[in-house]
């Protein structure tokens, strides 16, 4: 299931989402779209895959081998369980350190490895061997243990983040990069966005517009807003990201046929009145990071914490101005052809889904050759 989740992540160019993807914290998506989820450019869900395979060979082993092999074949299948746990567990601290997120099948397997070293353990006690005959347990667990250390040292190596190149990233090399990711983003229709009746939004000449309509309510739009804050600060060309409301609830929005998200509404009118007071960015992360919490209490509460005027803030959520505010988004990403959320218009072109980091950056790194071939035809291409 995870291979398949892994391809479909991977094919889907962020219009796919998992039944795992729970929540901000908890989501398969998030960890096997990341770029520790491979090694040596395969899946760590197929290298596993191989390793059950392997564990179950040496198990069935155990049923035709006699006396001397019977315990050297217990004893392989319990240092070999022992090494998966052990791996198991460095891919865990990534998860939980590195990426920050959770994912509940890989947890899953966890307890999955746990068990067989257990089960591989009671085996060998079974047969009364500590070792095979003629092995020490020196002899025996020293280079197990030193197997294990010298594969997760392989793995650290491998998965090291690479310091970034300061080279402009062309579109010659994205295509070579990620030719199905290239072919997918350029076919994606560019439309005018009309966020009020006058107003179209048109990115200057020396700047790319990026248009996020989002529901606060919702797991892919705060790890898209998690992902895009280091990916914008640093971009190779000046980016304005605009923040528009689309709740998925029948209660603001007539694009939704049931109820939906049940603070969602409520979330994007506090919203514009943190922003009615300069707190846009701030607010929309307090919000993403508290998605279990977004009651009227807990959004007034946010709103002290951030240091805004409470009177203000109070007398704004009441107010029939935010709230038509919020409707003004809906009605304009309705009319551009929003039908989920997040669903972006870089420079106009419409990306519905959020995207993995990497195809953030080739995606703004598109854009902007294309906005130098349209200001300057003279120009070499980049």
């Amino acid at each position: 299931m995870l291979l398949y989740i892994h391809h479909q992540l991977a094919s889907g160019q962020g219009g796919y989402t998992s039944f795992c993807d729970v929540s901000s914290n908890l989501s398969c998506d998030v960890v096997l779209a990341s770029s520790y989820a491979k090694v040596l450019g395969i899946p760590v869900a197929g290298w596993a895959l191989v390793a059950y395979l392997l564990t179950a060979a040496l198990a069935f082993s155990l049923r035709h081998a006699r006396s001397e092999a019977r315990a050297r074949a217990a004893a392989t299948l319990a240092a070999f369980t022992a090494t998966m746990l052990v791996v198991s567990l460095y891919f865990f601290a990534i998860s939980t350190f590195v990426i920050g997120v959770l994912c509940p099948m890989c947890l899953s397997l966890d307890a999955v490895n746990l068990a067989l070293v257990a089960v591989a353990v009671a085996i060998v006690r079974a047969l009364h061997v500590s070792a095979p005959p003629g092995w020490t347990p020196m002899r025996f667990w020293a280079p197990t243990g030193a197997t294990m250390a010298g594969l997760v040292i392989v793995l650290i190596v491998l998965q090291m983040p690479r310091s970034g190149s300061t080279q402009v990233l062309t579109v010659d090399a994205i295509r070579e990069r990620d030719p199905r990711f290239y072919a997918w983003y350029i076919s994606q229709p560019v439309v005018d966005l009309q966020v009020d009746d006058d107003e179209k939004v048109r990115p200057p000449a020396d700047q790319i517009t990026l248009v996020e309509f989002s529901d606060f309510e919702c797991p892919a739009c705060a790890r898209a807003f998690m992902d895009l804050t280091p990916i914008l600060s640093a971009a190779q060309v000046p980016v304005k990201l605009t923040h528009r409301n689309f709740p998925l609830s029948a209660d603001c929005n007539p694009q939704v046929k049931q109820q939906g998200h049940a603070h969602a509404c409520q979330a994007a009118v506090a919203y514009e009145c943190a922003s009615a007071q300069g707190k846009a960015t701030e607010y929309s992360r307090t919000l993403f990071q508290n998605q279990s919490a977004l009651d009227s209490p807990s959004l007034i509460g946010y709103a002290a914490r951030l240091g805004l005027d409470q009177g203000e803030f109070e007398r704004c959520l009441a107010s029939p101005a935010a709230a038509a505010k919020v409707a003004a988004d809906v009605a304009a990403g309705a009319k551009a052809g929003v039908e989920s959320t997040p669903t972006f218009f870089i420079n106009g072109r419409r990306v519905p889904g959020s995207l993995r980091p990497e195809h953030f950056q080739y995606a703004l790194a598109i854009e902007r050759a294309q906005r130098a071939d349209a200001t300057n035809p003279a120009a070499p291409r980049p």
